[in-house]
């Protein structure tokens, strides 16, 4: 069996690539323009490797080498990493005849989720706790805003739909809030404000079947966040009635394959404030596989590719991190760089403390023993002599 897998050279693409070899089965990976170039050789996991053009991408020729390579190799599936590549691939589901089946919901389901707004009403709707949430399209609107509120988070309701760009902003007064929303160029989509909350995040993973069974479920604490990522996780039980609540919300959203839903934690009360929901492989699925929940193998699993209840693992407890990322957040807090959106608030030899602490007791993402050449390969791949994209 192979899979297809569209996408960058990511952490997420290489803990697919492995789960998959785990299991007898190869994975051909297509590059496409959405992340850093590799060459092939900087490769272990795969069985073969090539690149699509960035401006192939969202076009008829991009769907048409897709759909070329996917019959070439017989793939079974067709399996994606980004938001925008799993809707361009199921808006054309209909290229790939059976056997290949496309990893992807019914687009118009997923088109609605890439809206944190309407996730936000979801998350009401099935018990979750939001955050007060002001939707923002004009200067005006900052008038609205109760004192008591500021300062403010900013995202915009949709990714890349604000010039210019942001995924997450910081404003302390309604002055400043009012320039950024002038200072849009293109507003195509709400700018959503929340109330800033100092807090860890906490982190749940699952997996939906097409037929509507949640068949895997797993929360996380996230204790240490760099630039509002998270930068460690540690597997802990589900507080309260959440894990109930999340089911009620994928199966209200009509969730398939595998997501995962974020969330502020306050600990003194055990209340998790829902932030937004990923119906993807992202950016803690390299850690989440680490502590032994196998989200690609869930995610073929979820649409029948493997039979189900051949992706559980035995679980570990440690906390886990990606060291490479860990040495990047030494040297942000080494140089003063650190931003309000670090957890936790302390200072810089704190968080550089924290850091060594992780970099050796942590349990870390990418290296493997069973792909020791694979890891290195992957954490010094800066180093790796690069050829031009498509040249290889």
């Amino acid at each position: 069996m192979t899979i297809l897998l569209v996408g960058p050279w990511v952490p997420a693409s290489l803990a697919f690539a492995r789960s998959m070899r785990r299991r007898g089965i190869g994975t051909y990976l297509l590059q496409t323009g959405t992340g850093e170039y590799c060459a092939p050789r900087t490769l272990s996991v795969v069985e073969g490797a090539s690149t699509m053009p960035m401006t192939a991408l969202g076009t008829e020729a991009g769907i048409a080498l897709i759909s070329t390579h996917a019959e070439r190799l017989r793939a079974s599936a067709v399996a994606a990493i980004t938001d925008g590549e799993l809707l361009w691939l199921g808006e054309n589901r209909s290229r790939f005849p059976p056997p290949c089946q496309v990893l992807v919901q019914a687009p118009e389901l997923l088109a609605k989720l890439l809206s944190k707004q309407y996730q936000m009403e979801l998350a009401r709707e099935a018990g979750l706790t939001v955050l007060p949430t002001y939707r923002l399209t004009q200067p005006d609107d900052a008038n609205a805003i109760p004192a008591a509120d500021w300062p403010l988070v900013l995202r915009p309701d949709r990714a890349g739909s604000v010039e210019p760009r942001f995924k997450v902003r910081l404003v302390d007064s309604l002055e400043s809030l009012r320039t950024v929303i002038r200072e849009c160029q293109r507003l195509e989509a709400p700018i959503l404000a929340q109330p800033y909350v100092r807090l860890p995040n906490l982190v749940v993973h699952g997996a939906r079947s097409t037929s509507g069974q949640v068949i895997a479920s797993r929360c996380y604490d996230v204790p240490r966040k760099f630039e509002g990522l998270s930068l460690v996780i540690h597997p802990r039980a589900f507080p309260g009635r959440l894990e109930d609540l999340c089911h009620e919300f994928v199966t209200r959203a009509n969730i398939q394959g595998c997501y995962h839903l974020e969330f502020l934690f306050s600990p003194s009360d055990s209340c998790a404030y829902f932030l937004e929901a990923n119906v993807r492989l992202g950016g803690t699925t390299d850690k989440v596989v680490r502590t032994g929940f196998d989200e690609p193998a869930l995610l073929l699993e979820s649409f029948g590719v493997i039979p189900k209840g051949t992706s559980h693992a035995t679980a570990t407890t440690r906390r886990v991190v990606n060291k490479r990322v860990v040495i990047k957040h030494i040297a942000r807090a080494a140089a003063g760089h650190l931003t309000a959106f670090d957890h936790p608030k302390a200072n810089r030899l704190v968080h550089i403390a924290y850091s060594c602490r992780d970099l050796l007791l942590a349990k870390d993402s990418i290296f493997d023993w069973r792909d020791v050449s694979g890891s290195l390969r992957f954490h010094f791949r800066d180093l790796i002599t690069r050829s031009p994209r498509g040249k290889e």
